[in-house]
């Protein structure tokens, strides 16, 4: 089961151990796509064969008229690569994507999902770090927007 956190090295060819408690659920491989927080970092995700499929499937039911979806699916699939897990049930990364998510000796493996399939992200370590800080004083902000809310409508 692909859950929890894990600090990696990633050596000179741009490999990565892949916790072994995950191989399970990934098959022979994963496909990278270059991802964007929504605090604005940059970072990877690994993901599942069927959570690609899925993917793909979900960029073909969108209007192919419309440009937002056509540079969208443009921007994710260009840089998409395939990796296969070598022996030691380690992935390759291209440098254009290790660059992309600003990942050079250490990164930061996280558990997610991504259309009900599990995936992994790969992160450069203080990114993730500034990505969860904004998410917590979202949440601050959002919990004191209800909470005076909450005391306006008791009045």
């Amino acid at each position: 089961m692909i859950v929890g956190r894990y600090s990696v090295a990633v050596d000179a060819q741009g490999r990565l151990i892949v916790p072994s408690a995950w191989h399970p659920d990934l098959g022979e491989g994963v496909v990278i796509i270059r991802d964007l927080s929504a605090s604005g970092e940059h970072f990877l995700t690994a993901l599942t064969q069927e959570a690609y499929n899925a993917l793909i499937n979900d960029f073909g039911h969108n209007p192919a008229t419309d440009k937002r979806y056509a540079d969208a699916s443009r921007s994710i699939l260009q840089f998409a690569c395939s990796c296969r897990f070598d022996q030691k049930r380690r992935i390759s990364v291209d440098s254009d994507n290790l660059t992309y998510a600003g990942v050079t000796g250490n990164a930061v493996l996280t558990a997610n999902v991504w259309s009900n399939h599990p995936v992994f992200e790969i992160w450069e370590p203080s990114a993730l770090e500034r990505n969860n800080k904004a998410y917590d004083e979202f949440q601050l902000e959002e919990a004191l927007r209800r909470n005076a809310e909450e005391i306006r409508n008791q009045k």
